[in-house]
């Protein structure tokens, strides 16, 4: 068993390195700045030639750090070197910005190494190291949802999925993304393992749901969409409740407030950095801002649709078409796994007319295991519920990246990849299939179509990225 888990984290951590060197390559080679120099300008404006005393920042590594500090990354960077000034800046939230500044501070005092781009230098290894971990935790998340042989293939699957999400550089360069992936799964997995196999939780199930709470706070505070993982912890609040009205026991009832605590952890993720706004624009300020007059006052609100001009259906506009056709393929993928989830162990282990389900395909994963849908379908809430927000109300082209931080689309895509390679693999010469074999065989084919398109996209992102060129 250990010598399997070995090889699975050396070929993840190859494939990451690849992977990443691949990207970094684009970045080196990338055409230039384009219609945008903003992170030089920020460098020279900074005296980056008489802060470099240890020779920190080498040819490649300082190309490397301002072809990856663009667009949003920008922001990030600033409010980690000087904390948020203007109202706009409220819109990327503190938590990975300050992990940032946190980590230039220790290592400041520690070397006494300053440079003007430090900041994005810290970011981008930051990112790095998040992503790498997030794919090993997705793979322990993935074994927990999926146990069994065929569990394991297909964590590892979905683990590579991860390290080649259509995110591409997104999750090299100073954004919360990967940070927020990192955070989220660990919340996630740590969610699934409150739950016993064998029969009711223990206290020590239940512990672990607080604890769950507060990364989610964490992935929160890294990235607002995190909040959505609130959704997890509010439906096993109902589950419990709906459960109470057939009798009230002390296991219920503690279950019942870890779950109120682990809800109160993710929300404060969200709350204090409004709070810490409210502080600095609307107390003692003789010109107080109008949301501070709000009933409940956010800048975070505001500033989508005063700055930002997110709202229902604003950014359905002829000239956004292309982005809208951009965004398409990752809105599908997330939208059918979700609804894949509720077919999931649905049918339990009889089929309609009786029939053990030993004698359907040999291949369903899920069969091996009754909690599997009811885990998938808790973690696809803020899945499906994120797509439906992009698509109506924001910038639709970020679905590509936000995407990254949901585990239950790289469940069904490896799901599809490890059933029809199973199916093919074992059917050879059957050319009679089934229904439910023709339907397994379908998804094996989309599924490898869009394993295709993530690599392509990725790729083509990056390069784009790196020259300030959108999409973003």
């Amino acid at each position: 068993m250990s010598t399997l888990l070995d090889r699975s984290s050396r070929s993840l951590l190859l494939l990451f390195v690849s992977w990443k060197a691949l990207l970094l390559l684009l970045v080196v080679f990338s055409p230039g700045p384009a219609y945008d120099t903003s992170t030089a300008l920020l460098a020279l404006g900074r005296n980056a030639a008489n802060t470099d005393r240890h020779g920190l920042l080498t040819p490649v590594l300082g190309l490397l750090a301002t072809n990856l500090t663009r667009w949003d990354a920008i922001y990030f960077t600033e409010i980690a070197r000087r904390g948020c000034l203007f109202e706009q800046e409220w819109a990327f939230n503190l938590g990975f910005a300050s992990l940032i500044r946190t980590l230039v501070d220790v290592l400041r005092h520690a070397t006494g190494i300053s440079h003007a781009l430090i900041e994005s230098i810290i970011g981008i290894t930051v990112a790095h190291a998040a992503h790498g971990m997030s794919a090993f935790v997705l793979y322990s998340l993935a074994r927990a949802v999926f146990p069994g042989r065929k569990g394991r293939n297909l964590a590892f699957i979905a683990a590579c999925l991860h390290i080649l999400s259509p995110a591409g550089l997104f999750l090299s360069a100073p954004y919360g993304e990967s940070t927020h992936a990192l955070l989220s799964f660990m919340g996630s997995l740590l969610f699934v393992l409150s739950f016993s196999h064998s029969g009711a939780p223990s206290t020590l199930h239940d512990v672990l749901i607080p604890l769950s709470g507060i990364l989610y706070g964490l992935a929160t505070a890294a990235r607002s969409n995190g909040l959505l993982n609130g959704m997890i912890l509010f439906e096993e609040a109902v589950r419990l409740l709906y459960s109470m009205t057939k009798g009230i026991t002390f296991a219920k009832t503690r279950r019942l407030i870890a779950v109120g605590m682990a809800g109160i952890c993710t929300g404060l993720g969200f709350v204090l950095p409004q709070y810490i706004a409210y502080e600095q624009f609307c107390i003692n300020n003789s010109d107080s801002r109008v949301w501070c007059l709000k009933t409940i006052p956010s800048i975070y609100s505001f500033v989508q649709d005063h700055y930002w001009n997110n709202g229902f259906l604003r950014y359905w506009t002829l000239s956004n078409i292309p982005l809208f056709a951009l965004a398409g393929p990752m809105l599908a993928i997330m939208t059918y796994s979700a609804i894949w989830t509720l077919g999931v162990g649905s049918d339990g282990q009889k089929t309609g007319n009786g029939k053990s389900s030993s004698n359907m395909s040999k291949t369903q994963v899920h069969s091996e295991a009754p909690l599997t849908g009811r885990l998938l379908r808790s973690l696809a809430a803020p899945q499906i519920t994120l797509a439906l927000l992009t698509f109506l109300k924001h910038h639709v082209q970020i679905i590509t990246r936000m995407s990254s931080g949901y585990p239950v689309w790289y469940f069904w895509l490896a799901h599809a990849l490890v059933e029809g390679h199973s199916l093919a693999s074992s059917e050879k010469v059957d050319v009679c299939r089934g229904k439910k074999e023709t339907q397994i065989m379908n998804q094996y084919r989309y599924a490898r179509m869009t394993v295709f398109y993530m690599v392509v996209y990725a790729l083509v992102q990056g390069a784009l990225f790196a020259s300030f060129l959108p999409p973003a």
